[in-house]
């Protein structure tokens, strides 16, 4: 079964933003230099809680997933141009990962870390398809995150280190 995916963005007190359609299959979209993760970069200049929703995660406190839930709200249009901050900040956690460090596979391939940090569901098929620290899937899922040119003071590198494997 394919899992579909919403980028859904939550104001700091869990109220809903709006969302950004993806697609299915998360690591289809998760390479970095993908045109809708960089949009959704661009809408976190300003910091919002994020979550990757799949639309198979279990049902929240209404019986209804967040994947459904945000359909009630409009979508928002992931911008096409502008530029895009080399840092991703998770402002709860105070942590940063430095998108230039992220590893690449053989094929060149560089997982972005965005759609796995955040996925809610943490996606169990990701197991097989990448190789690194799989705690890392859904670690930021609902956290205050923006993206950025430079880190605060204070916030602590989180070393991102999944690859993603090549059948």
């Amino acid at each position: 079964m394919r899992q579909f995916y919403r980028a859904v963005l939550l104001t700091n007190d869990h109220r809903l933003l709006g969302y950004v359609e993806p697609g299915t299959k998360l690591m289809e979209h998760a390479g970095i230099g993908h045109h809708l993760v960089q949009g959704i970069e661009r809408l976190l200049g300003t910091p919002a809680r994020v979550v990757w929703a799949g639309r198979a995660a279990p049902p929240q406190h209404n019986d209804e997933t967040l994947y459904g839930t945000a359909s009630s709200v409009a979508p928002l249009v992931a911008p096409e141009h502008g530029a895009i901050g080399r840092y991703l900040l998770n402002h709860d956690r105070r942590a940063f990962v430095d998108k230039a460090t992220v590893l690449e596979n053989e094929t060149r391939h560089r997982v972005h870390p965005l759609p796995l940090l955040t996925a809610e569901p943490a996606p169990a098929a990701n197991n097989r398809r990448t190789v690194g620290d799989h705690t890392l899937i859904g670690s930021w899922a609902r956290a205050l995150i923006s993206v950025r040119d430079t880190v605060p003071d204070g916030f602590e590198q989180l070393k991102f280190d999944l690859i993603e494997r090549r059948p």
